[in-house]
């Protein structure tokens, strides 16, 4: 019998954006349901999500953990409690009134939201300077349990320090029971990098910008040659996780 694992990833350019690895992830997922735990640990809202799964894109999951993280979903429990557990963590300071009232500034402009303003997760444009995020993060430097997460040189999303991609994984690992070499990471931007400072073995797809790939840089961190899903499935092969029956060809690699 296979040993369970827990597949922690994003969606966009991770699982998505190679139609042959989608194809493949969707098999291994739904052919070794007591292998494979699936979370989706995305920026993506629960409104944006569930249309991919309904049209067979992705996979049916076991947790999603939307909103880069800080709302999480345990799609077999119509109750959550497991989301009430994680939502607990956030501290009693948290305020987004607050954030959003001192994060504003020269070049940071506050995001929109279509699908309403998540409780966790303050999210801001930037003008891409280092000089902006300097002052950003003076600006909320006196604000207890805050995270302060930059991505695409354009995003700045304010986190509670308990949460985020990072701790959603760990708090799966914590919750399933699982060594720490049976969870694996896998994502492909700044805003993935959380989860690749966990110690949690991660796979780096081909297409993966420059901000994730310098901080990725740890033996546990594998690059794939392979792009998007085929790079995920390299990696868990990598780890030793699945075989080659799911393999992806290298048809395709990113050079």
């Amino acid at each position: 019998m296979e040993t369970p694992f827990l597949l922690a990833a994003d969606i966009d350019g991770t699982l998505l954006g190679d139609e042959a690895g989608e194809a493949s992830l969707k098999a291994l997922v739904e052919s070794r349901p007591r292998q494979v735990y699936l979370a989706l640990i995305t920026g993506r809202s629960l409104a944006t999500i569930t249309p991919l799964i309904q049209a067979g894109r992705l996979p049916q999951p076991n947790y999603i953990c939307a909103d880069v993280g800080t709302e999480l979903y345990d799609c077999y429990d119509p109750q959550n409690e497991l989301g009430r557990r994680y939502a607990a963590r956030a501290s009693e300071h948290w305020s987004l009134e607050t954030i959003y009232r001192l994060g504003v500034g020269k070049g940071v402009t506050i995001q929109d939201f279509p699908d309403g303003q998540p409780h966790y997760q303050a999210g801001f444009y930037w003008d891409g300077k280092a000089e902006t995020l300097q002052a950003f993060r003076q600006r909320l430097a006196g604000l207890p349990g805050c995270f302060v997460l930059p991505s695409y040189d354009y995003y700045i999303d304010v986190l509670p320090a308990s949460m985020g991609k990072g701790q959603a994984a760990l708090f799966l690992q914590q919750v399933l029971g699982l060594d720490r070499q049976h969870v694996v990471v896998a994502g492909d931007t700044g805003n993935d990098s959380p989860m690749f400072e966990t110690g949690l073995p991660g796979i780096v797809p081909a297409n993966a910008l420059d901000e994730l790939k310098r901080v990725a840089v740890q033996p546990w961190h594998y690059h794939s040659p392979l792009p998007a899903g085929r790079g995920v499935l390299d990696g868990l092969q990598h780890f030793g996780l699945i075989d080659s029956t799911f393999a992806a060809s290298d048809a395709g690699a990113v050079k």
